[in-house]
C-alpha cells in the first residue's frame, strides 16, 4: 500500500504598485511563497524581466527543487 503526500503552498503576488498590470513598468514582479509551519520565501522575477535580484527567483527555485 503507498502513502499519499500532499502539498500546499500559497504565492501571493505583492507588486501591485496602486495600478495593477496597467502596463508593463506599473508593477513590481515580487511574490511571497508561504506554507503552514515554514517561513516565507520571498521572490522575484529574474533581474532580465524588472525583478529584484536580492529575491529568489522561479528558476533558481526550480533548479534548487531538482538538485534537492
Amino acid at each position: 500500500m503507498s502513502k499519499k503526500h500532499t502539498y500546499r503552498t500559497v504565492t501571493t503576488w505583492t507588486g501591485n504598485l496602486g495600478e495593477g498590470t496597467s502596463s508593463y513598468t506599473a508593477y513590481l514582479r515580487n511574490f511571497t511563497v508561504s506554507a503552514e509551519g515554514k517561513p516565507d520565501l520571498h521572490g522575484s522575477a529574474d533581474p532580465a524581466f524588472r525583478g529584484d535580484a536580492g529575491r529568489w527567483n522561479p528558476e533558481e527555485m526550480l533548479l534548487a527543487a531538482v538538485s534537492a
